[in-house]
Parts: C-alpha cells; sequence; structure tokens
C-alpha cells in the first residue's frame, strides 16, 4: 500500500505543505549560502594562478635560454648550467602557486559545508524523520480503518488514550455505547483517534 504524506483533515494538511514549503526554502538557502561561501572563498586562488603562470614562463625562457647559451663557444655549458638552475627556481614558484590554489580549494571546499551543508543536515534531520513517521503512521492507520474492525480498533484506542474531559463531551456514554457496538458512539470515538492522524473516519 502506498505511503499517505499529507494528512486527510484541512487544517493538518496545510500544516504539512507549509512545513514542506519551509524546508524546501530552508534547504535552498544553505546550498546558496554555501555554494557562495565557496566561490567568494575560492577566488582567494588567484594569487596562486598568478604565481604558477609567472613561475612556469619564467622556467620556460630560462630552460630555452639554456639550451641556447650551450652553444656559446667556451663558457656556454656553464651559462646553460646556470640559467638550468634559475629554470629550476622557476619550477618552485610553479609548485608553490598549486600547492597555495589547493589549500585554497580544500579551504572553500570545507568553508562551503560548514556554512551551508552542515545546516542542510541539520534540517533535513529535523524535518524528514518526522514527515516519514507520519507517513508509515498514516499508511498503518489507513490499512486498520479500511479494514473490517477497523473502527472498532480505534473507538477502543480512543477509550483508552483519549482525556476524560474529550470522552465526557461526546453526546452519548462513550463506554456503554461502546460495548452495546452502537455505530454512533464508534463512528465518534474513532473519530477522536484518527483525527490526531489527521485522517477521517472514511477517505
Amino acid at each position: 500500500m502506498r505511503l499517505h504524506w499529507y494528512a486527510e483533515t484541512p487544517f493538518r494538511r496545510s500544516r504539512q505543505i507549509t512545513a514542506d514549503v519551509v524546508a524546501a526554502v530552508a534547504l535552498l538557502l544553505c546550498l546558496w549560502l554555501g555554494t557562495s561561501v565557496h566561490d567568494l572563498t575560492a577566488e582567494l586562488a588567484g594569487p596562486g594562478r598568478t604565481l604558477e603562470s609567472a613561475g612556469a614562463g619564467l622556467a620556460d625562457r630560462l630552460s630555452d635560454a639554456g639550451s641556447a647559451a650551450g652553444d656559446v663557444p667556451l663558457v656556454g655549458g656553464d651559462l646553460q648550467d646556470a640559467l638550468e638552475q634559475g629554470s629550476g627556481a622557476g619550477r618552485s614558484i610553479e609548485e608553490a602557486g598549486q600547492q597555495q590554489q589547493d589549500a585554497v580549494e580544500s579551504l572553500a571546499t570545507t568553508l562551503g559545508w560548514v556554512t551551508g551543508g552542515l545546516p542542510a543536515l541539520v534540517v533535513l534531520a529535523l524535518w524528514l524523520p518526522k514527515r516519514w513517521r507520519f507517513a508509515r503512521r498514516a499508511r498503518q492507520a489507513h490499512q486498520l480503518r479500511d479494514s473490517g474492525a477497523g473502527l472498532d480498533v480505534f473507538a477502543l484506542r480512543a477509550l483508552a488514550r483519549q482525556p476524560i474531559g474529550v470522552l465526557a463531551r461526546l453526546p452519548m456514554d462513550p463506554a456503554a455505547g461502546w460495548r452495546q457496538r452502537d455505530p454512533a458512539t464508534i463512528t465518534a470515538l474513532a473519530a477522536l483517534e484518527l483525527q490526531q492522524l489527521g485522517l477521517r473516519t472514511q477517505e
């Protein structure tokens, strides 16, 4: 049997729809906040990209110059070695730029989850279990209500669980009516119990 996510009674169904809309909006806000914080933090990687590009360019130019210097008579070898060392320094600058970008990306991801992911998990933890419990209980109540003895069971639960003041406001003697299996009494008692689940005595 399918799950019933919403109550049959208008007031409770309206409250559920409102709560669902609020939860959905809250989740969207969490997503927006987390994404915004991530993107803003990721912009701090700009200097790292500049550093990486500058280091790579410097290393390439010095490497090319070293290759050309190797052809210079007498001092070509020494000059090439010096330029290759400079090229290595450029590679170190390039690597430092990459590491800075990696650190910023890691920070951006962490802050994005902290500011957006964790609040979203809190919203889900407060909202989903309650909705799931209602759907499960409503399905069980539907099955019981639609069975032959369903209303009798709900009427008996009402006698055992409803406050005395609520039972006293019924226009009939609820205990006597239930013992005599009076249809009006059983329906009235069952309605009290089903109303707490947001259900009617008949679908």
